[in-house]
């Protein structure tokens, strides 16, 4: 049986979050986890509230602080109050949050450009280009 979209892009996020471990364990920050990657890769570089990690990750409110309080420990995040809404508590990157920000987007290039050796440049960017596409 033909696997469906929704199969196939659940195996090629599989293979991409492997790769990531793969470049964490590789980095000057190996003790970044699984659970730890996908977060910062939800927060996408800026500051970002944890009710709206919770609705990006699919977890509980409960687990996003779990995570990042374990991130706020290793002095990657800090959690402060909203200050344009003043019951929200916003995620923001340390200067160390921010170094292992950029190492994880070159581990990210370097997957870019393993899948761009297999399937080739032009076709990533197709790629790319039709994931970007709103489908609602």
């Amino acid at each position: 049986m033909d696997e469906n979209l929704h199969q196939l892009l659940l195996h090629r996020a599989d293979w991409f979050a492997a790769e990531i471990m793969r470049g964490i364990r590789k980095s000057p920050y190996p003790q970044i986890t699984p659970s730890q990657s996908r977060l910062l890769a939800h927060m996408a570089g800026r500051p970002t509230s944890m009710a709206e990690l919770a609705r990006r990750l699919a977890i509980s409110r409960q687990a996003v602080h779990k995570t990042v309080n374990e991130l706020a420990r290793q002095g990657i995040l800090e959690v402060h109050k909203d200050p344009e809404r003043g019951n929200a508590t916003l995620v923001t990157y340390t200067a160390k949050g921010r170094a292992i920000n950029r190492a994880g987007a070159a581990i990210i290039e370097s997957a870019e450009a393993r899948i761009a050796e297999q399937i080739g440049p032009d076709t990533l960017e197709r790629l790319k280009n039709l994931l970007r596409r709103d489908w609602d």
